[in-house]
């Protein structure tokens, strides 16, 4: 059966494309730039990006490795009909970094990380999100504080004679 839109790998072809396609034009590349990047023909590229292929894990990640981009956000937004998702981790790789976590944790407590109750990986996640909550709220002062100074510095005199009322 060939892969149309209608159909459920046609339909993660589109995703697919849409995604590589996205992601590529946000870090403002040419397809022929990225094709020389993960060391492919220019061809090749076009149709693994136009969706003309099989899904290929290991295009995937080299095309996350030549737009330093997150793999895993790609194959999750695949997966899950979010193209948005690769792109709000592209930066900061969360998916990946999570992976990395677990694996890293597997080789500290073996099979034993199975049996996390969930309970406590919500709990995890909870201490992240306040952590990133503070984090944006620091920022926001941050950039509050300084606008606050810019704004008063770009009242002042520029020659430093006051403010223009004072007689000589």
């Amino acid at each position: 059966m060939a892969a149309t839109p209608k159909t459920a790998l046609g339909r993660q072809r589109r995703l697919l494309h849409q995604i590589l396609k996205s992601v590529r034009e946000e870090r403002h590349l040419t397809k022929d730039q990225v094709a020389a990047a993960m060391g492919v023909s220019k061809r090749t590229y076009h149709d693994f990006e136009k969706g003309a292929r099989e899904y290929d894990f290991n295009k995937i990640r080299l095309f996350a490795k030549a737009t330093r981009s997150d793999a895993s956000a790609i194959h999750l937004g695949v997966q899950y009909n979010w193209p948005e998702f690769p792109l709000l981790l592209m930066d900061n790789k969360m998916a990946t970094a999570f992976y990395i976590l677990t694996r890293d944790l597997h080789g500290e407590y073996g099979d034993r990380l199975a049996r996390v109750p969930d309970g406590l990986l919500i709990a995890g996640f909870r201490h992240i999100s306040e952590e990133i909550k503070k984090f944006f709220e620091r920022r926001a002062a941050n950039s509050e504080d300084y606008m606050a100074r810019a704004i008063q510095q770009s009242y002042e005199d520029p020659a430093g004679g006051g403010d223009g009322d004072s007689q000589p």
